[in-house]
């Protein structure tokens, strides 16, 4: 008789992650309990904080992956692209459209809602969303700034720039749920308008 195969911790932890996602989604950061997570899992909750030692690591563990996950698909995106305008256009857009998904616009409600009464989940979402998106824009600068495609004087200025400019006025409207969601050709259009303001200050052409 073959004995039952067990998942692997990797596995284990992973599909872990995967249920917190969805409680934390359905019932807030506030409401959602470990047990309530243990029970889905199908375990223990000691099971589960041999894992994570707390709702707020969990949480943040959560974010974590899927921004390291999104953060991949991104750069996978224009990874063999040179042009810095090419390069921002193909990023933005589809930076864009993640910023604008059902799926991070819960999460960014989320937070909004609740950092105040517990910072520790802002801080979480900020380091592993924001400031690591920030960061490979600033490599992306580097390189275009030794290419010869750009000159910055403040990159990370910079980065907070483009980045609000290719929101700007569609991340505030569905955050806010006002309006239709933003249709493909609105957000390619906010994307391009950015992209040559932002090359109009920076770029070297």
């Amino acid at each position: 008789m073959n004995a039952i195969s067990r998942p692997c911790p990797d596995e284990r932890r992973e599909n872990i992650l995967a249920i917190a996602r969805e409680v934390f989604k359905e019932e807030g950061y506030a409401s959602a309990s470990m047990s309530a997570i243990a029970a889905r899992v199908g375990g223990s909750k000691g099971t589960l904080y041999n894992y994570f030692r707390s709702k707020s690591e969990l949480f943040g563990a959560v974010i974590q992956n899927d921004c390291e996950r999104n953060q991949v698909a991104l750069m996978d995106l224009v990874s063999n692209e040179e042009d810095v305008t090419k390069v921002l256009t193909m990023l933005g857009k589809a930076f864009v459209r993640l910023m604008l998904s059902e799926d991070v616009i819960v999460f960014h409600r989320m937070v909004a809602a609740e950092s105040v009464r517990f910072p520790e989940i802002g801080q979480a979402y900020y380091q592993a969303g924001p400031r690591r998106g920030k960061d490979l824009l600033l490599a992306l600068f580097a390189k275009a700034q030794a290419d010869g495609q750009l000159t910055i004087p403040d990159p990370a200025l910079a980065a907070d720039q483009v980045a609000d400019l290719m929101l700007s006025g569609l991340y505030r409207r569905r955050l806010f749920n006002v309006g239709a969601e933003p249709e493909e050709a609105e957000i390619e259009a906010n994307v391009d308008a950015a992209v040559t303001v932002f090359m109009a200050a920076y770029g070297t052409v």
